[in-house]
């Protein structure tokens, strides 16, 4: 290829034109598409809005590429004959394919281990991500393990982690109150953020650990700012005002203590430190994938200050009603709905969405209480998602981060897997870890390099013409020269040799791309380029990418005498024609 189209050129991340007319299609559609009135259709029950019915298939594309891991014809489909809302509550009662722990504990079992690892983790997030049905919650998971981040660099125990997905998962369309819990108590959470076995003060220069203290609040709740409901800080003589204090972390982190391992009932007759510690007395396997308990000998008894509350001395140490008052305070306080509001608008629809649409979604989530499932839904049907208005084309859109494109390609390409094939009780991909920004994607799902994700909410790339806008690119922190031709040698070695780990067995790598559903198209590469452009994007490419997508093809020659040599031609036009629009903006950036 001559030219490799890069996501680090700002300017083209905006609203393409094709996009104004699908907006006027929609708002002027009056097709609806009603469901059947025959009893024998499952769908005669629903009520189908002709407003709630998209106009296109790339109307409907675009949709499902802010609420999937990458659209599909049938997906595509469906939302066509049942509409997005129908689509979003048919997608939040839909069957979970397998829960990542029992994949995790298959996988492991399969590959020879005694125990799950952080590869086994990696092998079910794949898997998932590309073939659950329920892909909504799947989606909507991955966010929040972007917001509430722990890491395999870390916690290696594949059982732990695979647990905490799960636990993302279940709670993804929950109450924000009840999901905040869930993770502060989890012990991959607590192992992660070390409030596992965090101990009281002792008064001879013991004091709790302030990590998960701090953090709850900066990352999983309030942030570091006062918000509006448009999630801006607010400012007194131009200044932001802090949330929270040094004080506030301390009193905060007397809350969490004396939380730790679970403590089976079969252990009951055990000294309770055994437990609170895990000896060899108490280890039990149950413990790494349920809720810390609570162990009153080891909480702090003092009086406990933070954002205004105050939990009195205890007589009687009384850790759960600490921790009550502690999520209480967090999941009303006026911050927390637009500060998760906005990031999982960011996460799912657009990096820099406007006031009025953070405001929306504020409301939504304070009325609600926090239910994930109305803000998830309230997203991706408000105006901005679905046609946003002239006044923020500029500034519309996302870049996908690096493991949303490759479960793009996946979802829309057929691809083959020895080990999906096999015979076992739960199949999976058996991927690889595509962390290295220099051969392969600089991302790997739940490896992130701190707690602070791979990319912060509010970056601003440096030197750029965003930045000087005043506009946010989350994920161009994980965005160099580097990644953006590690990508694209990825993309082209996934598309020739396949990708994953290396199955001794069948002498190749496990995941690989069948692209014979296109052989047929290779003598006309225009028609090839269009066919995969719709495939991959849902639409054909804007005339100057598209003219260099047809050249490229075109001048890959089909002229050997040689059989298999002419097979090996044919593929590898249509590699070529996958592996340009892979690095063009309109699949880099979701718009």
């Amino acid at each position: 290829m001559s030219r490799t189209p890069s996501p680090l050129r700002p300017s083209r991340i905006r609203l393409w034109p094709w996009l104004a007319a699908v907006c006027a299609s929609l708002i002027l559609s009056a097709c609806g598409g009603g469901a059947s009135n025959t009893s024998s259709d499952p769908d005669s029950k629903l009520t189908v809005s002709a407003a709630m019915v998209p106009g296109s298939d790339a109307e409907a594309y675009r949709f499902l590429s802010q609420a999937t891991f990458g659209p599909t014809e049938a997906d595509v489909a469906r939302v066509k004959r049942i509409g997005y809302d129908n689509w979003i509550d048919e997608q939040f009662n839909t069957a979970l394919q397998s829960s990542h722990l029992a994949m995790a504990e298959s996988a492991a079992a399969t590959m020879g281990r005694t125990q799950a690892t952080a590869g086994e983790v990696g092998y079910s997030w794949w898997t998932h991500a590309v073939r659950d049905p329920a892909q909504l919650r799947q989606r909507v998971a991955f966010a929040l393990s972007e917001i509430f981040v722990i890491s395999t660099l870390s916690i290696d125990d594949g059982r732990r982690v695979a647990s905490y997905l799960d636990m993302l998962t279940t709670k993804a369309d929950a109450n924000y109150r009840d999901l905040l819990e869930s993770v502060a108590m989890h012990p991959a959470m607590g192992q992660y953020l070390s409030h596992l076995a965090n101990r009281k003060e002792d008064g001879t220069g013991r004091v709790p650990d302030e990590n998960f203290a701090r953090e709850v609040m900066q990352l999983f709740s309030i942030g570091l700012y006062e918000l509006g409901d448009n999630g801006r800080p607010k400012l007194q003589a131009g200044q932001a005002t802090e949330t929270y204090t040094a004080a506030d972390i301390k009193g905060l982190a007397r809350v969490f203590t004396g939380f730790s391992w679970y403590w089976p009932s079969t252990k009951s007759a055990l000294v309770w430190w055994k437990c609170f510690w895990r000896t060899t007395e108490c280890k039990d396997a149950s413990q790494d994938v349920t809720a810390m308990s609570a162990y009153p000998q080891a909480h702090s008894t003092a009086e406990k200050q933070f954002l205004g509350v105050t939990v009195p001395a205890q007589d009687t140490a009384d850790p759960q009603a600490s921790l009550k008052a502690a999520l209480d305070r967090l999941a009303t306080h006026p911050n927390t709905a637009p500060f998760i509001s906005k990031q999982l608008i960011q996460r799912l629809v657009t990096s820099n969405p406007s006031d009025a649409y953070v405001s929306d979604i504020t409301r939504v989530f304070r009325g609600s209480q926090g239910n994930l499932r109305a803000v998830v839904k309230a997203i991706l049907l408000h105006d901005e998602a679905r046609h946003p208005a002239a006044s923020v084309l500029r500034t519309y859109g996302k870049l996908k981060e690096p493991v949303l494109r490759l479960t793009s390609l996946m979802r829309a390409i057929p691809h083959t897997s020895d080990r999906y094939n096999a015979t076992a009780s739960l199949p999976f991909y058996q991927s690889d870890d595509t962390s290295d920004p220099g051969n392969q994607l600089g991302q790997a799902p739940l490896r992130a390099p701190s707690v602070f994700n791979f990319f912060r909410p509010g970056y601003v790339a440096p030197q750029s013409a965003m930045a000087l806008q005043g506009l946010v690119a989350p994920e161009m922190q994980i965005t160099t020269e580097t990644s953006v031709l590690g990508y694209a040698n990825f993309i082209l070695r996934a598309l020739d040799q396949g990708f994953g780990q290396w199955n001794s067995s069948t002498t190749n790598w496990d995941l690989r791309f069948d692209l014979s559903s296109w052989d047929n198209l290779v003598s006309t590469p225009d028609t090839l380029v269009d066919t995969l452009a719709k495939r991959l994007i849902g639409h054909t490419l804007p005339d100057d990418a598209r003219a260099q997508a047809i050249a490229a093809v075109s001048a890959l020659p089909i002229n050997s005498s040689n059989a298999t040599t002419l097979a090996k031609q044919r593929r590898q036009r249509i590699q070529a024609a996958i592996a340009v629009i892979c690095v063009t903006p309109e699949f880099i950036v979701q718009q």
